[in-house]
């Protein structure tokens, strides 16, 4: 055992984020001789397994987010029996952008020991290789789904000081950019694809060229987006610089909407920026 009372031990199992050889010799051991191993994809552990001769028969259970309600208390239970079980996602280290925190919270609070066997990570993989600062940074997962949630998302990562990190799918990265780029601005940014696999590819440089380059490619695999931090504060404009500003915008966009990008895009008040268009549109009439 590696505790001091009977209870099993619950290891968190970093495995491979496409490459089958990145994993490390003591995961191989751990999947090896674990009583139980819980896993996200039985079929994808299993697999992995296969390729490095390790038998898994009799020792794999299915847990993710669909059942993790049913099963967190059963795999307790085996846990307090003094079963030694390990977790592991579909790929790289678990608890990133999955179910397996519930799993391990609840071991905690029943004094079940939880141990990290480390390994590969997608983001800190995508980092390291991105050309954009890693000092310090925010990662933020898969944005949501619908459109006004991930578009308010987005509106506050404008308060953040730091690099951020998104997953996304190919079928919605394009989206994802032009929405980027109309509330962030025209940032330096990284585009990696399939990390450690076949057809990996990194694209670095500002959105705009970047969505110019990709426009018309057929985007296939799983993305990681790396957005660069703001070298400083944009600084309120006069009223003057806000006018000219606007003056493009509000016959194509409307008072309302010419107002808010324009305050999204120049940290000042949408407020300030609306009275100023209201008087602009008023001077257009008379």
């Amino acid at each position: 055992m590696d505790n001091n009372n009977n209870n099993g031990t619950l290891y968190i199992i970093a495995t491979p984020i496409g490459n089958s050889q990145d994993i490390t010799l003591r995961a191989l051991n751990k999947l090896n001789t674990l009583d139980l191993i819980t896993c996200e994809d039985t079929r994808v552990t299993s697999k992995l397994c296969n390729i490095h001769k390790i038998s898994v028969k009799g020792r794999l259970m299915s847990y993710h987010e669909h059942n993790s309600k049913k099963m967190i208390p059963i795999i307790i239970k085996l846990l307090k029996k003094g079963k030694n079980i390990g977790y592991t996602s579909d790929a790289g280290t678990p608890l990133i952008s999955d179910p397996g925190y519930k799993l391990v919270l609840e071991a905690i609070n029943n004094q079940i020991n939880v141990k990290s066997v480390p390994g590969p990570s997608a983001l800190t993989a995508a980092l390291s290789i991105s050309g954009i600062s890693s000092d310090q940074f925010f990662f933020s997962g898969f944005l949501p789904k619908k459109k006004n949630a991930r578009k308010e998302k987005i509106i506050s990562f404008n308060e953040l000081k730091v690099s951020i990190v998104i997953f996304e799918s190919s079928s919605r990265i394009k989206v994802l950019l032009k929405e980027i780029y109309n509330i962030l601005g025209n940032r330096k940014i990284s585009i990696l694809k399939e990390i450690t696999k076949i057809y990996e590819k990194t694209e670095y440089g500002n959105i705009k060229d970047l969505l110019n380059k990709i426009k018309d490619e057929n985007l296939k695999g799983e993305y990681v987006i790396i957005i660069e931090k703001k070298d400083k504060e944009m600084p309120n404009l006069s009223e003057k610089e806000i006018q000219k500003l606007l003056r493009d915008k509000i016959s194509k966009m409307g008072v309302s909407k010419a107002s808010k990008e324009i305050a999204k895009k120049t940290m000042t008040k949408s407020d300030y920026i609306y009275k100023i268009a209201l008087n602009m549109k008023q001077n257009t009439k008379n």
